[in-house]
């Protein structure tokens, strides 16, 4: 295989040879994804569940038809016959895409090409374990260099040398996010060093000219369109932190720099460096969910503008209502005389890529998603009860001091890879006051509590619990004895932006406490209508440049009724309450609250005076 072959199978925006001049395309209708996807199933089913190579029609394009199956994933229609059948297609001839062993390429193996088949599998719902005889989750992980200048790249093994680029590095890292373990941590430390200095991402990772080949982007004659449109795609799956945060609006920035200000598409780099419709969709698909309205709304209509519609009603491109094209003169081209067929590829690429720009959702894994399960019982002490499985019912009231191990991984719905959970924890039957604690039980028992129970009520608190490695949390109850009832209603993947820490005590404003740090604790009561300052970055667990928390506020010993507010300290006080308390009653709530830039939140008491105490159990990065 000739090195120039294997980048246009690389490629996921394949370059186009000829540059067509800038044409202001037609005015065109509301914008129907279905009438595009309904094209791209046409031309996979005509053409045998794949899509030809550009270089010899009688020749599969794996690469192109993988965008093609992507699109109907992406639309919803990847259970459609056109797609189910492609992908079978596909999992027989993995090997031809992924290696180079057809043609004496002993044992190599093509990153990008490995990613783009991963991804694709993956958001089909295939097992990426067992694809035509190839575990392609081990393949791409496989790839990955490890140590020195190159240290967290996906890179080609082949006897024609490496030719890895932006495109791979992005596509496995989508890939891979949506996988049980994540994202090597190298391989998110490689991406972000090839930003360039004004923000975009480079795409072609070795170079002897003008350069020999650096870890990074050194100039931004480097930076790439469609690579960093896919760069931003990659971030927005990758664990938060303040620099993936930054590099995200910097790369988004730097991207909508290169929408056209008349047309609204986005122009690619060297031979597609006008706007057109591969590069548009991309990028719109990237920038759509970081709330870039007005760029994304000015790149749909430009796509809209492309597709074959009502305009095609009666021209010789009939046939074709659906279709993207590439730019404006391809589209006049074609309302004049039709697709021709020295055309089709490039309609089948603008089609596959533009119309991601029209769906919504995203390729990779959205990181810190809590995924919601139908509320399950997993505990229940009292005698003639159940639960989701018939396991934890009936062993009696809890006494005091005594603490409980309630396996949780791989019970109502929960999976055994799960990083943390959300439990709705009940005290019923209690004999006396006292409190309850929840946390992962390979830790020490924190000074904390989720649950504070009075005699004669029945008192529950939802709870965000990081587990144990072997899938367990500890429940201990202190004070009096009580029945215990705890229901799981949603889990984190191990993968998401969620790190669960040891629950830890910040403030307690009663008199003879203490906290995680010995700070803020005895300050006495809080008066109605004065606001607290509460430092957590850098406390507890809680890393300095942490988004956001889940805390457990508890009001204590109020004068009367009221309510706590909590918000970050640099927002105005809003409309809102997160405890409501009485007098002669202890009551708890979890919360959770994004943090200001300086790390801390804010409670605002209303109505009473009252103490306050309050634990963090978990930390969004």
């Amino acid at each position: 295989m000739s090195p120039i072959r294997r980048l246009s199978a690389l490629a996921v925006v394949p370059l186009t040879l000829l540059t067509l001049g800038a044409v202001a395309p037609p005015a065109a209708s509301a914008p129907v994804p279905e009438s595009a996807l309904g094209w791209i199933e046409q031309e996979l089913v005509t053409n045998g569940s794949r899509l030809p190579s550009s270089f010899d029609p009688t020749s599969p394009d794996w690469g192109l038809t993988l965008d093609a199956v992507l699109a109907l994933v992406t639309g919803g229609r990847g259970g459609v016959t056109a797609a189910t059948a492609t992908l079978t297609n596909f999992t027989a001839h993995v090997s031809d895409y992924i290696t180079g062993e057809a043609f004496g390429d002993t044992g190599s193996t093509y990153a990008g090409p490995a990613g783009k088949a991963l991804l694709t599998v993956t958001l089909a719902g295939g097992d990426v374990h067992a694809v035509g005889g190839i575990d392609l989750e081990a393949r791409a992980r496989a790839q990955l260099v490890s140590g020195g200048l190159f240290d967290g790249r996906f890179h080609d093994t082949s006897t024609f040398g490496d030719f890895s680029n932006g495109f791979g590095q992005a596509l496995n890292i989508l890939a891979l996010s949506h996988s049980a373990t994540g994202v090597p941590a190298a391989a998110s430390a490689f991406l972000l060093a090839q930003r360039c200095p004004a923000g975009g991402f480079r795409l072609i990772y070795d170079a002897t000219v003008p350069a020999p080949s650096t870890r990074g982007c050194a100039s931004d004659a480097e930076a790439d369109t469609d690579a960093t449109s896919l760069a931003i795609s990659a971030l927005e799956a990758l664990p938060a932190s303040t620099e993936v945060s930054d590099a995200t609006k910097r790369a988004a920035d730097w991207l909508v720099t290169h929408q056209d200000a008349s047309s609204g598409g986005f122009q690619g780099t060297g031979p597609t460096a006008t706007p057109n419709a591969n590069s548009t969709g991309l990028a719109t698909q990237a920038l759509r969910s970081l709330g870039r309205t007005d760029v994304v709304d000015k790149g749909v209509a430009y796509l809209t503008s492309l597709q074959l519609d009502v305009r095609a009603t009666g021209t010789p491109a009939a046939v074709d209502v659906g279709a993207i094209a590439r730019d404006g003169a391809a589209l006049s081209t074609a309302l004049a005389s039709g697709v021709a067929n020295n055309a089709r590829d490039a309609w089948r690429r603008a089609t596959t890529q533009g119309v991601l720009g029209l769906l919504p959702g995203s390729l990779g894994e959205v990181r810190a998603d809590v995924v919601g399960v139908t509320p399950a019982r997993l505990l229940d002490t009292r005698a003639g009860t159940s639960t989701i499985d018939g396991a934890q019912i009936g062993a009696g009231a809890v006494t005091s001091g005594t603490t409980i191990t309630l396996p949780v991984a791989g019970r109502g719905g929960v999976p055994a890879d799960a990083s943390a959970v959300v439990l709705n924890v009940t005290s019923a039957n209690a004999t006396d006051s006292g409190f309850v604690t929840v946390y992962p039980c390979d830790t020490t028992l924190p000074l904390a509590s989720n649950v504070n129970f009075t005699s004669g009520t029945i008192t529950a608190n939802a709870v965000v619990s990081k587990l144990s490695p072997t899938g367990t949390v500890c429940l201990y109850v202190k004070g009096a004895t009580t029945d215990l009832i705890t229901d799981v209603t949603g889990w984190f993947p191990a993968a998401s932006g969620f790190d669960g820490v040891t629950p830890a005590r910040l403030l307690d404003t009663r008199a003879g406490t203490s906290t995680i740090d010995g700070a803020q604790i005895g300050a006495g009561a809080v008066t109605s209508g004065t606001t607290i300052t509460l430092p957590v970055a850098g406390r507890g667990g809680v890393p300095a440049d942490a988004s956001a928390v889940v805390l457990n506020v508890t009001s204590a010993n109020a004068t009367d009724s009221g309510f706590v507010t909590v918000y970050p300290c640099d927002t105005t006080l809003p409309l809102a309450s997160n405890v409501n308390f009485t007098s002669g009653t202890i009551t708890a709530n979890a919360v959770v609250s994004k943090l200001s830039p300086t790390g801390t939140v804010c409670l605002y008491v209303k109505g009473a005076t009252t103490d306050l105490i309050t634990d963090v159990s978990a930390v969004f990065g």
